[in-house]
């Protein structure tokens, strides 16, 4: 069960780094469309949505190893329940969740031409990153 727990392990980390991968990823993006030359603005935003799929994947993966783990290695909610880091930790995630959804609702209606909805992904996309932050802060705290 070590070595199962192991490979959950690394493979949850690979799902954060490819979580927060995106949110950084986004801000550099969008300050180099906005200083790039309108013609390359189109091909370089072209981008940000393929990110968020790798995004996408990362939260899967965190979801799927996270939850295996809590009961290979933690034998259910029970113990961890107890933990209050644990309820802000998993309150962030989420909450991320919910916020990760949004964002893909303002980027179809971004898609068909609602310029509202795409100057509000980058917005909603800094409150996706706090909440990374925020549930990998208490996670630490939760399992140190």
């Amino acid at each position: 069960m070590d070595t199962l727990n192991q490979l959950l392990l690394v493979l949850h980390f690979l799902g954060l780094g490819m979580g927060l991968s995106v949110s950084f990823s986004g801000m550099v993006m969008a300050g180099l469309i906005s200083k790039s030359a309108p013609a390359e603005q189109p091909i370089l935003a072209r981008f940000p949505p393929l990110m968020s799929r790798v995004g996408d994947v990362g939260l899967v993966l965190l979801w799927v190893t996270g939850l295996t783990m809590v009961f290979t290695k933690y034998q259910g909610f029970e113990g961890l329940m107890t933990v209050w880091q644990f309820h802000v930790k998993l309150t962030a995630v989420v909450l991320l969740t919910g916020v990760v959804g949004y964002i893909h609702s303002l980027m179809r209606k971004a898609r068909q031409g609602d310029q509202a909805a795409a100057a509000r992904i980058p917005i909603v996309g800094r409150v996706a990153l706090f909440l990374a932050l925020t549930a990998v802060v208490f996670a630490v705290a939760s399992f140190e």
